[in-house]
C-alpha cells in the first residue's frame, strides 16, 4: 500500500509519522518512510550544490526543480522493491510553500502519476500552533506568518492534496496531528471500521466534568470506529473580530463541514447536558443532507428540539442504550 501525506511546515507532521511507525511496528506492521525534504538535502549534498535549512526556498525554482526530480527518480527506482518488503510505504511531501508572501508550487504532478498512490492524506494543526513553531524557527521567524496566513496555506495544501486523490480517483483524508497513532493505522489496517466524525457542544460546554464525559464517550466510541474529533484541532473561541479572528471562524467551519465530516460515513452527535450548540445543529443538517448516517445522543428526554432531530436517522437516550445498540447490531469493538 502507498500512501501519500502532505502538510505546510510547523505542522507536526514529522512527529505524528514517528508515532504512527512506532505504532505500527509494535503491532508487526512493515512501514517504509520515504522523507522528500531530507532526501532533497541528501541529494544536494551529493552532487556539489550549497544549499541550507535556512534558506532553500530562495534557491533558483530551477534548480530546486532539479533536485526534486532527481530524488523522485531515486524513490521511483527503489519503490516496487519498498512495496514488496513493507505493509505500507509513505512518500512525505509538501504541494506548496508560502515564501515571501508568495505560494509556491513543492511537487511534480509527473511524479505523482507515476507513483500511483492508494491514498492520499494532508495533515492538519491549529492556525496557532503552527504559528508559534514558524515563529521560534530561524527559517521561519523573518516571515512573521499571520494565522490568516498560515490558515490560507493550510487550506491550500489540503485542497490540492485533496484535488490529486480525485484526479486519481483515491481516497483523501485531513488528519490532525493531534488524533491519535491509531486513528492512521486503522485507517490503513482497519478498513472495516467506518470513519466517524464526533460532534458535541464546544463552545457553551465549560464545566470540567461535562468535558470528562464527552472525552469518555469518544474514548469508548473509538473502540468501535475510526473516529475524527474536531477537539484535535480546536483553538480558543476568538474575543475580537480582526481579520485574524474571522478567518479562524471561516476555516473552523471550512474545515468540519467540509473536510472531516465529508470524509466520514457517519456523523454522531454527543450532548452530555442540554446546553445551546449551533455548531452541532449546522454538523447534523450537512451531514444528513449529504446523505450520511447521523445518530443523536442526548442523555436527557427534554432536550429534543425539533431543529435538531429533524436532521438524525436515530436518537438515543442514554450512552447505554446507544452502546448496546452497537453490540446488538454487531459493530465490532478492537482496541
Amino acid at each position: 500500500m502507498l500512501i501519500i501525506t502532505t502538510a505546510i511546515s510547523g505542522s507536526g507532521r514529522k512527529d505524528y509519522l514517528k508515532k504512527f511507525e512506532e505504532y505500527a511496528r509494535a503491532h508487526n506492521k512493515k512501514v517504509k518512510l520515504y522523507s522528500v525534504g531530507e532526501m532533497l538535502f541528501e541529494q544536494a549534498e551529493k552532487i556539489g550544490v550549497n544549499i541550507s535549512a535556512e534558506n532553500i526556498l530562495n534557491t533558483n525554482p530551477a534548480v530546486i526543480s532539479s533536485l526534486r526530480s532527481a530524488v523522485f527518480e531515486n524513490v521511483k527506482g527503489t519503490l516496487p522493491e519498498a512495496l514488496k518488503q513493507n505493509d505500507v510505504v509513505i512518500i512525505n511531501l509538501h504541494a506548496f510553500f508560502f515564501w515571501k508572501k508568495v505560494f509556491a508550487r513543492a511537487f511534480d504532478r509527473f511524479y505523482l502519476r507515476e507513483f500511483k498512490p492508494d491514498l492520499f492524506v494532508s495533515f492538519i494543526d491549529n492556525s496557532k500552533n503552527i504559528q508559534k513553531k514558524l515563529h521560534s524557527r530561524k527559517q521561519w521567524h523573518d516571515e512573521s506568518l499571520s494565522q490568516e496566513e498560515v490558515l490560507y496555506w493550510q487550506n491550500i495544501e489540503c485542497e490540492v492534496t485533496a484535488d490529486w486523490a480525485e484526479l486519481y480517483e483515491k481516497q483523501f483524508y485531513s488528519i490532525a496531528v493531534q488524533q491519535p497513532a491509531t486513528t492512521l493505522y486503522k485507517l490503513l489496517f482497519h478498513p472495516e471500521l467506518e470513519p466517524v466524525y464526533v460532534s458535541m457542544p464546544m463552545t457553551h460546554l465549560t464545566e470540567s466534568a461535562d468535558k470528562a464525559k464527552v472525552d469518555r464517550f469518544v474514548e469508548k466510541l473509538d473502540q468501535y470506529f475510526t473516529v475524527f474529533d474536531p477537539r484535535t484541532v480546536e483553538i480558543d473561541t476568538p474575543t475580537r473580530m480582526g481579520e485574524d479572528e474571522k478567518a479562524v471562524y471561516y476555516h473552523t467551519v471550512n474545515r468540519d463541514l467540509y473536510w472531516l465530516i465529508k470524509q466520514s460515513k457517519k456523523v454522531i452527535a454527543f450532548y452530555p447536558k442540554n446546553v445551546s450548540s449551533p455548531g452541532v445543529i449546522n454538523e447534523l443538517r450537512e451531514a444528513y443532507e449529504t446523505n450520511k448516517d447521523v445518530w443523536l445522543v442526548v442523555p436527557t428526554k427534554d432536550h429534543k428540539s425539533p431543529f435538531l432531530v429533524c436532521f438524525c436517522n436515530k436518537v438515543f437516550e442514554s450512552e447505554h442504550e446507544f452502546f448496546e445498540f452497537l453490540d446488538t447490531e454487531g459493530y465490532k469493538k478492537i482496541k
